[in-house]
């Protein structure tokens, strides 16, 4: 067997093995995992391998014994405060010990002894890279046969760690030849790339001319320079993909393989791997859920997955009641429970089962599983065995949606949870905090996963991640995102003082220096430029998304001979905009001037298709779509008549909302229909129920960053309250009902709305109490002075269906503890000069309403905040606001930003 061996081989290399041919029989291009692999199968020592997250554990684990036996050793402050952390950094240094010749045994210093503690303390380690390089350097010891004859090597010597040259040391004992290869040569003498070449090597500076050979693309923005680069290649034949190939080091092709697909042109369907893959949510969400106070921002992400751990349409349902009354237990919860409990049970029975409802039990029973939430304090921690059936619970989801479809994604969630269970068993604890959960459950996602709909398409065109991955000569290279800060490797030497590391070599262990690995990562570097013959292209980004970039330490290498060439070698990717031919790098890359389309302008008025003129006639308003309506009906129309979201489904309401939600919803648990509390028993079952309360509706309250808004609730809210409650018992009026659904049939106006209180006195004439959560009373002190409380109208007029006129009502502002009403009015406290009263208000809404009804069923939709727009229709009694567009979420369908256009 004949091997091609470099460091950077264990992953896409180019060529793509040995030969010259199609094909390849007993030749392989490895790396450091690949070589070591193959000799493990040959000398009999292949096993099973455990995560990293394992490894970590059981390090830990042997940690915790020798801190128990040696109350002196020196990561005793670290590992009380973080176990996980402390114990990767030092299996990190143990691995590079280990690496580098050391036996695990004492010699000598303090820190390295605490380590050899350790090797010796517990069960034994799973073995790493380390351990099994270790072990097969043990076995060439004897001077076994291999299979392997030959071994080219793509990097010098001087370039390669320690370990590996003593194990090609023990290879050579072994029989195995050792070849260096030779690096690829320039074709053509003389030109750019010859001149890069030779500087690279000799440092030498032969002023660059600018035939073409090395260029520089230089582009404002990563989206500009793929446009560049799919250009250039397009201006070519489809042969000259067969030897180009792109070096792409972040290993993300998404943009650039955008630009090439538009042009036809094979992709490369590289994506970087990533912990942030919806699917490889489920795990670290499953366990942000479980924590004392409950935070439902992770529940209503998990919900919100692309792939929920529970049905798509239940997921939805809960989502939404979540992002109404965000906490368990609340109406909105229960209620969408209940809702997916009906719609199940309908689909089991459609399909034929006469135990639908048993069916439907045994699957809410596994859903509510991924429910059941806050149960765990952060500090004291979460039991292992619980924290491993979570995991378990997550393996199994995985499993049981992957079956047969084969998604990497979900094989890469089924691995993770595995090995979260394995680390939980193999640290040996008990208990389990919060941090060292979280610790551990970001070390088995670390690996992450690549995009799996990013699919490379056949051709030509070859990629590599890394520039030693460039092991034989190609004709062109493209080095894709040629930036900084380039690769950045610490030096196994980094944490040892010199007396360690004297006293380390003397024990036959020497580890690579800052020096060893800067010339490593350097011949890496120029590798790109020596195995290139024809052309090499750095493309160069300013902008990486908003961030600005940074130069490659190649680049700052070049710096000396690109200055002395006056910069000839730069191109600048923003040309191909300028002019229909420019020329790159010996190809001329044509463009068309595309006609140039117009921006839509701004409408003032539309014409409304038959549908919507249908749902305009068969609507039933409701209090906040007629204040839609007075401001702008073509808001109303696409609110409330033909409900166009803005396309929020589910999110937390900011605190001001949580606050109002929750005065509200304790106000309807302690107003009870009958006479009114006095205001000492009021503030004893708002306190009572407050926490209950909080924990159903409003848990973000319960977040530490919310202390301050809680405590303030705590007292604010109490107060307000019994303030109401005082005042309506000085007049004598005694509460109907709270969160009333009321309707009324008004002809061609059909209204509902819910009131948030009514009231009446012993005469029996009504009122309607509105209650508000608000930072100022200006807002709703303009409305009843100007005559547009148009809630409070609309409110009134509902309240009791079977008499005629309108009913009282006044603003109960919460956070002001002021109420708010028309002058002489029934339940207002503060009285409010009025220039009309809430009668005359209602008549004036009657008559803006059917104005624009009238309209809109003609087929006429009016922007009413467009500059220049037509006079109102005829009897509208209540004028649209100022300022009608500021709080629309519409702007972008009427182009009111735009009104110049």
């Amino acid at each position: 067997m004949k091997l091609v061996f470099g460091l950077e081989a264990d992953s896409r290399v180019y060529p793509d093995f040995p030969g010259p041919g199609p094909g390849v029989l007993d030749e392989e291009v490895v790396g450091p995992r690949g070589l070591v692999g193959l000799l493990e199968l040959q000398l009999g020592l292949s096993g099973p391998t455990k995560s990293e997250a394992v490894r970590i554990a059981a390090y830990a684990a042997k940690l915790q014994i020798v801190l128990a036996e040696r109350k002196t050793v020196f990561f005793a402050a670290s590992f009380s405060r973080d176990p996980w952390a402390t114990a990767e950094r030092l299996l990190h240094w143990r691995d590079n010990l280990v690496l580098a010749g050391w036996a695990g045994t004492a010699i000598g210093t303090s820190r390295a002894d605490d380590l050899a503690a350790a090797e010796a303390a517990g069960n034994p380690l799973p073995f790493g890279f380390a351990d099994r390089l270790a072990a097969v350097q043990r076995a060439l010891a004897s001077k076994r046969t291999l299979r392997v004859i030959e071994i080219e090597v793509i990097e010098l010597p001087s370039s390669l760690p320690p370990h590996i040259n003593e194990l090609f040391k023990a290879l050579t004992a072994c029989g195995v030849t050792l070849n260096q290869r030779p690096v690829g040569q320039v074709a053509a003498t003389g030109n750019d790339l010859a001149k890069v070449s030779k500087f690279l090597k000799e440092a030498t500076i032969d002023p660059l001319v600018g035939d073409g050979s090395f260029m520089v693309v230089q582009a404002d923005t990563a989206l500009m320079a793929a446009e560049a680069v799919a250009e250039w290649l397009a201006a070519g034949s489809e042969a000259d993909l067969n030897e180009t190939v792109i070096l792409a080091p972040g290993g993300d092709t998404a943009l650039l393989d955008g630009a090439l697909l538009a042009r036809g042109l094979p992709t490369l369907g590289q994506s970087a791997s990533s912990p942030w893959r919806g699917a490889l949510q489920v795990l670290p969400l499953a366990f942000a859920t479980i924590w004392k106070p409950f935070n439902p921002k992770p529940l209503l992400d998990l919900l919100l997955l692309p792939k929920p751990p529970i049905g798509f349409g239940a997921a939805r349902t809960l989502a939404y009641a979540l992002s109404k009354e965000p906490g368990i237990g609340g109406k909105a919860w229960n209620t969408a429970w209940e809702r997916i409990e009906a719609r199940q049970v309908e689909k089991e029975a459609a399909k034929g089962h006469t135990d639908a409802e048993a069916r439907v039990a045994k699957k809410f029973k596994r859903w509510q599983q991924w429910t059941t939430v806050g149960q765990y304090d952060r500090h004291e921690g979460i039991p292992a065995e619980a924290a491993k059936a979570i995991a378990s619970r997550v393996a199994q989801w995985a499993f049981a949606t992957n079956s047969a479809k084969n998604d990497p994604l979900l094989f890469a969630v089924a691995a993770a949870a595995t090995a979260l269970v394995d680390a939980i068993t193999v640290i040996g604890r008990e208990s389990l905090p919060a941090l060292l959960i979280e610790r551990m459950i970001e070390q088995v996602l670390a690996e992450g996963a690549e995009n799996p709909n990013h699919i490379a398409q056949s051709g030509g065109l070859r990629c590599i991640r890394h520039p030693a991955a460039l092991w034989g000569t190609a004709k062109r290279v493209i080095w894709w995102n040629f930036t900084g800060p380039g690769e950045r490797v610490r030096p196994p030497s980094e944490p040892w003082s010199k007396e360690e590391l004297e006293a380390l070599e003397k024990a036959g262990c020497r580890l690579a220096s800052s020096a060893d690995i800067a010339r490593q990562v350097s011949a890496a570097y120029v590798n790109a430029a020596f195995r290139t013959s024809e052309c090499l292209l750095l493309v160069r980004p300013s902008l990486s998304g908003s961030d600005e970039t940074t130069s490659h330490p190649l680049a700052h290498q070049l710096m000396p001979i690109l200055k002395a060439s006056d910069h000839r070698e730069i191109w600048q990717a923003e040309q191909i905009l300028a002019s229909a031919a420019t020329n790159l790098s010996s190809r001329n890359l044509a463009r068309q001037l595309s006609p140039q389309a117009s921006l839509p302008k701004s409408r003032k008025a539309w014409t409304l298709p038959a549908a919507a003129i249908a749902k305009v006639k068969e609507r039933e308003e409701s209090p906040t779509g007629l204040e839609n309506l007075v401001n702008c009906q073509m808001r109303w129309l696409l609110a409330n008549v033909l409900g166009l979201s803005a396309g929020r489904f589910a999110e937390i309401p900011d605190t001001d909302q949580l606050l109002g939600n929750l005065a509200h919803e304790i106000a309807s648990h302690v107003f009870k229909p009958g006479n009114v509390p006095d205001k000492d028993k009021m503030r004893a079952d708002v306190g009572r129920i407050f926490d209950e309360l909080v924990d159903a509706i409003a848990a973000p309250l319960n977040q530490p960053e919310h202390a301050g808004e809680l405590i303030r609730a705590r007292v604010h809210v109490p107060s307000s309250l019994a303030h109401l409650a005082d005042y309506l018992r000085s007049k004598g009026l005694e509460v109907v009902g709270t969160e009333l659904p009321r309707t009324a049939d008004l002809g061609d106006l059909k209204i509902a709305g819910r009131l948030d209180m009514l009231v009446k006195n012993p005469e029996g004439v009504l009122g309607v109490i509105d209650l508000k959560w608000s930072h100022s009373a200006r807002r709703r002190l303009t409305e009843i002075t100007d005559g547009r409380a148009i809630q409070l109208a609309a409110y009134g007029t509902i309240a009791d269906a079977s008499t005629a006129g309108t009913a009282d009502g006044a603003y109960y502002l919460l956070n002001q503890r002021r109420l708010i009403g028309q002058e002489g009015g029934l339940v207002s406290e503060e009285e409010v000069e009025v220039d009309k009263d809430l009668s005359q208000t209602w008549l004036d809404l009657i008559s803006t309403w059917k104005s624009w009804r009238d309209q809109a069923i003609a087929g006429n939709a009016i922007a009413g905040g467009i500059e220049g727009v037509p006079e109102p229709p005829a009897g509208i009694g209540i004028p649209a606001d100022e300022k009608p567009c500021k709080y629309c979420d519409y702007t972008s369908l009427c182009r009111v930003s735009t009104k110049g256009s």
